[in-house]
């Protein structure tokens, strides 16, 4: 509750700001928008915890891809734009793991997920600052797979845990309107508070590997919560 309160004060102070800008520049009635964005995932609560005493609570990087269409498509302009996203978030590797079997191992943890996405502009024009809100639902897919690696390019899945959890959340920003060939395009920069439905996990670090090259590991209880930062592009067309 006090992330959301939080990003709301943000998006109210923000849309102050723009709207004492003065502007002649066109209005936005273009019938879709894109956007791509480096995220940069903060887990938060338990989740924080859990990776903490397995010395891996640091930032996670991924990549969020979206397209988003104005519901008028070209016969209005649109506060709300509706669209879909697909998301990817490294999540790590284990840093301490038990192996007696013969050969290289890793474990890496990755998250994967498609959003619906409902994404509001309140300033229609295209203004030098423009500030939106996202509020997003959809599938989320939480993996661990343990690997062996042969070579530099040669590998080979021993074990995967996959685990399909609702995600859910919302998040403000603020886009930097560009210039030149990109002048169609924004700079964005946003706060993201991300939440699913708690599942049983991997426990990190707690994965063995024995001399007939069977996995076991042991599982915890999360919601995998985190705060992001988005860095990226938005386009319209």
């Amino acid at each position: 509750m006090k992330q959301r309160v939080i990003l709301l004060l943000i998006f109210n102070c923000l849309i102050i700001s723009v709207m004492a800008q003065k502007t002649t520049e066109r209005y936005l009635e273009d019938q879709y928008s894109w956007y791509v964005s480096l995220s940069l995932g903060n887990p938060t609560g338990n989740y924080h915890k859990i990776l903490k005493e397995a010395d891996n609570a640091g930032t996670k990087a991924g990549i969020v891809i979206g397209g988003l269409m104005n519901p008028y498509k070209r016969k209005k302009a649109s506060t709300v734009f509706y669209g879909f996203e697909a998301g990817f978030q490294s999540n790590g590797r284990d840093k301490d793991f038990v192996s007696n079997a013969l050969g290289e191992f890793y474990v890496a943890n990755y998250s994967f997920w498609l959003n619906g996405v409902a994404r509001y502009r309140p300033i229609l024009w295209s203004s030098k600052i423009n500030p939106y809100a996202d509020a997003f639902f959809g599938p989320k897919i939480i993996r661990t797979a343990v690997v062996e690696q042969f070579g530099q390019d040669e590998t080979e899945i021993l074990k995967a845990v996959n685990k399909l959890v609702p995600n859910y959340g919302a998040g403000v920003g603020l886009g930097i309107k560009l210039s030149g060939q990109l002048k169609n395009s924004y700079l964005d920069i946003g706060l993201y508070y991300q939440q699913a439905d708690a599942t049983r996990i991997v426990k990190p670090n707690s994965v063995e590997i024995n001399s007939s090259y069977l996995t076991s590991f042991k599982q915890v209880l999360t919601s995998t919560n985190q705060i992001v930062v988005k860095i990226g592009l938005t386009g319209f067309l």
